[in-house]
């Protein structure tokens, strides 16, 4: 049997495109006026919890939801200065991801999550 030969060989099936984002990474939509009135416009707000690029998120919201994302933009909200008393702390930074679809697509959360 040559190396190279065409009998016997058999056809390889692509595998669906699976991605999980790296651990203690977190990716929440986020509920209020705000992302309800970006739905209507093909984008979607995240809140991210851990260490995410726009890549990883991208990649993450494509294999999860099955949809085409087109974008993603990042917004840094900084921690919010607190106080109990007189002792002062700080909350912790977050980040929220706007990703755009392509168009026609969309994400029902209902049946996702």
């Amino acid at each position: 049997m040559s190396l190279f030969s065409k009998k016997g060989s058999t056809t390889l099936k692509p595998k669906p495109l699976t991605f999980s984002l790296p651990p203690g990474a977190i990716l929440v939509p986020v509920v209020s006026e705000k992302s309800t009135r970006l739905q209507t416009m093909g984008q979607y707000l995240f809140s991210v919890i851990g260490k995410v690029s726009k890549i990883e998120a991208k990649k993450a919201v494509e294999s999860v939801f099955g949809v085409r994302v087109r974008g993603v933009n990042s917004i840094g909200l900084p921690g919010k200065v607190v106080r109990r008393g007189r002792v002062t702390g700080r909350r912790r930074a977050r980040r929220h991801l706007v990703v755009r679809l392509a168009p026609g697509e969309s994400i029902d959360f209902s049946k996702t999550l």
